[in-house]
């Protein structure tokens, strides 16, 4: 155990939801917040978490303990329909070149000006520690441009991100805290966007600077020199056909020549990208650029052969448990804060792999797939089907602000790997003890237990496999 304090913060800031902390989710999760009042003495977890063994932080040990590792759970048309399904529950397009030609102005306009005011009436910090107030907001909603009358519809444009981009929630780089000192959890930070990815142009800030933007799983504002401008035409549905290949490491490198010297960025596990050419070394793909004008153009560009796959990974129960463990012990991002990841863009990037287009929320990620098992804050841990319905790799386990994979059984005892901050523990003096993760780990269910937030397992709310239309028992 170790007993040295990473660091003192005021203790109301930080994601309570310990093992928590997912894009959208981030205003339902301060529920298990310490008073604005205290401070909290953090300490760092034990490298081998408590429950845990050496071989259990292995992909191998989970899959050679799983009753059927390489069955298809489903096929490439299944799949099609699965995500037609989630498009349906989230109310989302499928594809940007789907979007409306005009939005309402008064309806936009509305949306962000309420959007402002949720951060004005609330008690929020920059990060030399002082109170955002007005002289912080002011120009801020000057740049917004906010003033338009809402006569006439907002005419859509369209832009792919040519660089991995922060999406904020008010076009401004400078982040917030909930608390002082809280640099890890910037409020402001939405999403991130990374390279190719297309988007639906809303609206301009009055400096030129910042864009509102909608991509097909989150909105918010990016800088203009990650976007490269193009027409409706040139939106191309990424499922539409052709060579294609995927992203299967937790982070590839991007170079522009063949010979991998010239970096020109990276993408996240789950990115995929038009196929050029394979070489034995490389593979040569189309890469987005912005022009000078701030136009779309295209140029080839190269990635490691080792880092990607060619189409997609056929989704078994192996390949989603590799992939999951591809990103073990990668850093903790909120809202892919520092160009990492947060628990529902990790669970997200696994299932991406394979084709399946999950939600960025983790909220929304609990209401898709066939349901296992839903609870009351009441319900006996017990009666949860580990052994009788849910099956690693294939299994999502779903807390109140964040989400999980779930591996298997160990002596009766369920076991996940997941992307999150801390978990508590109670001292010997009866209070609770946040002991820093940051990063994703392999758990047992029962950690946390006997905290006055207790354990994961008794905060479960439902477990969902990511299929459809699957037999009764596997």
């Amino acid at each position: 155990m170790f007993r040295y304090s990473l660091r003192i913060f005021a203790a109301g800031a930080l994601a309570a939801a310990l093992f928590s902390g997912c894009t959208a989710d981030r205003v339902l999760v301060k529920e298990g917040c310490f008073p604005r009042s205290g401070r909290m003495l953090y300490f760092a977890a034990p490298t081998l978490l408590p429950g845990t063994t050496v071989e259990m932080k292995t992909p191998g040990y989970w899959i050679s303990r799983h009753p059927y590792p390489d069955r298809l759970i489903m096929g490439p048309d299944e799949i099609v329909n699965f995500n037609s399904g989630i498009c349906r529950l989230t109310g989302v397009i499928p594809d940007i070149s789907l979007f409306p030609e005009r939005i309402s102005r008064k309806t936009f306009l509305d949306a962000r000006r309420r959007q402002l005011e949720r951060f004005r009436r609330g008690r929020y910090y920059r990060l030399d520690g002082s109170a955002a107030d007005n002289a912080f907001y002011s120009p801020i909603e000057e740049n917004m441009a906010l003033s338009g009358t809402g006569a006439e519809d907002i005419a859509v444009r369209f832009a792919y991100v040519v660089h991995n981009a922060d999406q904020r929630l008010l076009p401004v780089a400078e982040g917030l805290n909930a608390s002082p000192g809280d640099a890890d959890f910037d409020e402001l930070e939405n999403s991130s966007l990374g390279p190719g990815t297309p988007v639906a142009v809303l609206h301009t800030g009055r400096d030129g600077k910042w864009h509102y933007v909608s991509s097909t799983v989150s909105e918010g504002w990016v800088e203009d020199d990650r976007l490269a401008f193009c027409g409706r035409e040139e939106i191309k549905d990424p499922d539409a056909g052709g060579d294609f290949v995927v992203v299967t490491a937790a982070r590839a490198d991007i170079y522009l020549d063949p010979g991998l010297k010239e970096y020109y960025d990276y993408a996240r596990m789950g990115d995929r990208f038009i196929l050029k050419d394979a070489g034995p070394a490389a593979v040569e793909i189309v890469l987005l650029l912005r022009g000078g004008d701030g136009r779309l153009k295209r140029k080839s560009g190269y990635i490691y052969i080792d880092e990607i796959n060619r189409g997609y990974l056929p989704y078994t129960p192996r390949n989603a448990i590799r992939q999951a463990f591809k990103m073990l012990n990668t850093p903790y991002g909120w809202g892919g804060m520092y160009g990492e990841q947060d628990c529902s863009q990790f669970i997200r990037g696994v299932f991406s792999v394979m084709g399946i287009k999950l939600p960025r929320n983790s909220s929304v990620q609990a209401q898709v797939g066939r349901l296992l098992s839903g609870v009351s804050t009441e319900a006996n841990e017990k009666c949860f089907p580990w052994e009788n319905g849910a099956a690693g790799g294939i299994t999502t386990i779903c807390l109140n602000g964040h989400i999980m994979l779930f591996l298997g059984t160990e002596g009766g005892r369920p076991y996940a790997i997941h992307d999150g901050w801390a978990y508590r523990v109670r001292d010997a003096g009866g209070e609770d003890e946040v002991r820093l993760v940051n990063r994703v780990a392999v758990t047992g269910l029962d950690l946390g237990e006997g905290s006055r937030k207790g354990s994961f397992l008794s905060r479960i709310k439902c477990l969902r496999v990511i299929a459809g239309n699957q037999p009764e028992k596997f």
